[in-house]
């Protein structure tokens, strides 16, 4: 097993500002105001614009930045990069057929609320329709990963459609059945049984978004059960500088950035709609933004973001996954994400 022994060591040089060649790196964004870093991250990311929820986070968060700053530049970039998808000059739907590819759809139905675009919110119905053309009670495309929660609660969420909000309500509630251990923490998969941070982040987002947009149903209140059971056993396992780790539930384990600023993310916006407690856990989202905070270059670069993952079945496994330190599509979408909700929760939106 690798233990990442040296990542404090890491650590200590990126915050001196050289690296192991004694070249100067760009200093951390730390205790710099939410917008500031998410003007950083909008303009640096993503830098490939393809369908996936990757770029669509990022799409996502630039359109939301334009909305709470009334920058119109950060609107501008991001409809740009869709054009081709939104003119249909790139298939949005286009094989092979995955989730996380579909899962950028979530960036359309954005478009359609935050700019008005008819044809962006066509397309995002189009791909939800694709992702529903199912028999009630299958998934198509699924992995049953937690992936799975977010990739489509992120799309069929926004949808507007009862009867994909019925079908995302049951969904979600199947997986958490089968996935949240009776602490409250999420297993990958059921062929990776273990606490993968991003992983326990996508299906907090997942619920997130489905508390957040689908109406009050039979399903409410098994969700904010789901939610607010979650995040009570993540703050247990937050770690001294804010952050969460890789293996949530494993202190050897190396502090990773996209768990942190999804946790962050769907933390705040549960205090801000009142699901959880205001006075519980408006410190825990402030030491967790810090952390992510702290994990953003002022030249939009990320540190300790964990490469792409599928399930496995070793708790080694999943503390063995490569990190990347640098310029990262994912990484720099979900602290984009991060700062727009604590911008958002602290102007009591």
């Amino acid at each position: 097993m690798k233990h990442w022994a040296g990542l404090s060591t890491v650590l200590a040089v990126v915050a001196l500002g050289v690296n192991g060649l004694g070249q100067t790196l760009p200093a951390s964004m730390a205790g710099k105001p939410p917008l500031d870093i998410a003007r950083v991250l909008a303009a640096k990311y993503p830098a490939q614009p393809i369908m996936s929820y990757i770029p669509g986070l990022a799409w996502s968060g630039s359109l939301r930045l334009s909305a709470l700053t009334g920058e119109a530049q950060w609107r501008e970039k991001a409809m740009t990069d869709m054009q081709a998808f939104i003119s249909g000059q790139t298939p949005a739907i286009a094989e092979p057929y995955r989730l996380t590819s579909l899962a950028g759809a979530l960036a359309f139905f954005d478009a359609a609320t935050l700019n008005k675009n008819a044809e962006a919110g066509a397309l995002a119905q189009k791909v939800a329709a694709f992702i529903t053309d199912t028999p009630v009670g299958t998934y198509r495309f699924a992995t049953f990963w937690t992936d799975d929660m977010f990739m489509m609660s992120s799309v069929l969420s926004r949808a507007g459609n009862d009867e994909w909000a019925s079908r995302l309500g049951t969904m979600l509630t199947t997986y958490a059945n089968k996935l949240q251990r009776p602490d409250g923490l999420f297993i990958h998969a059921a062929d990776g049984p273990h606490a993968w941070g991003r992983g326990n982040g996508f299906a907090l987002l997942g619920v997130t978004d489905a508390l957040t947009r689908l109406p009050v149903s039979g399903s409410t209140p098994a969700l904010l059960n789901i939610y607010r059971t979650h995040v009570a056993a993540l703050a247990k396992h937050q770690s001294d500088d804010g952050s969460w780790r890789q293996v949530i539930d494993e202190p050897t384990s190396y502090r990773e950035l996209t768990a942190t600023a999804m946790i962050v993310a769907a933390m705040s916006r549960g205090v801000a709609r009142g699901w959880i407690d205001r006075a519980t856990y408006q410190p825990i989202i402030d030491r967790g933004w810090n952390a992510v905070a702290a994990r953003v270059m002022a030249d939009g670069t990320v540190r300790d973001v964990c490469s792409g993952t599928g399930a496995g079945p070793t708790k080694e496994y999943y503390l063995n996954r490569p990190v990347v330190h640098g310029a990262d599509d994912r990484g720099g979408a979900m602290a984009l994400l991060a700062a727009i909700e604590v911008e958002t929760l602290r102007r009591g939106r």
